[in-house]
């Protein structure tokens, strides 16, 4: 019994081990879009798409994005918005570059979400 329970103890002092690790891994400065669009070094405009420009269909795009220290976008990922901008709003703001964040006068890693209007 005292082995079953050490064994679990075990196993539940690792799962925390990893949870606070993955935790840490993903912690990051979260920047308003306002402060992140003043950050932006290089923007690229995205493509609106044929067959929305054929529909009639306008809207908005809102990508949340990680950027590495280095000013990079890291990764993208469409959190609101119509499906068919999806595609063109990735392709564009993965391109995009900003000017490293510095805490400590060191380069940091932030987050923010990027917002793309496509109106005709």
């Amino acid at each position: 019994m005292l082995i079953r329970v050490s064994e679990a103890l075990k196993w539940a002092l690792l799962a925390a081990v990893a949870a606070a690790m993955c935790a840490q891994a993903q912690e990051h400065t979260q920047l308003s879009t306002t402060t992140a669009m003043a950050r932006v070094a290089k923007k690229v405009t995205p493509d609106f798409p044929v067959a929305a420009r054929q529909l009639n269909v306008q809207g908005q795009s809102e990508v949340q994005v990680v950027v590495n220290a280095q000013g990079d976008v890291e990764d993208a990922k469409v959190v609101k918005g119509n499906a068919m901008f999806s595609q063109s709003s990735l392709a564009a703001v993965k391109q995009w570059k900003f000017t490293p964040l510095m805490k400590d006068g060191q380069p940091e890693k932030f987050s923010t979400v990027i917002v793309f209007n496509y109106q005709k």
